[in-house]
């Protein structure tokens, strides 16, 4: 499993350095690739495993709904460690907008790096 996340992780790094990098260079468009992205490792991505389990646990009656309710507690603990990730994105988008590039910048030397590391521990 761990080296299923590290992928996942890896990945996901490649793409929002690919976002940003469409950001820096259209900085007044600069939420349509972030938001992309965002979106697509948040919404997408999960979906193609929240809604089997949704649809297998909707035909199991009032256990299904219990078991439901009982599996968004920790849905919410999760978005809500993830509000700052969400921000972080929010916030580069905006400065990049208003002609702010040093978040960005840190952001993307950020990003090469974790990819530069998973390349040298994958090789």
């Amino acid at each position: 499993m761990g080296k299923l996340w590290q992928r996942i992780t890896y990945y996901r790094h490649r793409s929002e350095l690919w976002a940003l990098a469409l950001a820096k260079w259209a900085p007044c468009l600069a939420m349509r690739p972030i938001g992309f992205i965002v979106c697509f490792w948040w919404v997408v991505a999960p979906s193609l495993i929240v809604f089997p389990i949704v649809r297998l646990l909707e035909n199991l009656g009032k256990l299904g709904e219990l078991m439901l309710a009982l599996f968004s507690i920790p849905a919410l603990v999760v978005l809500g460690f993830a509000l700052p990730w969400f921000s972080g994105w929010y916030d580069i988008a905006v400065g990049l907008m208003l002609g702010r590039f040093t978040a960005a910048s840190a952001k993307e030397k950020a990003l090469t790096e974790s990819i530069h590391a998973y390349r040298t521990r994958a090789i």
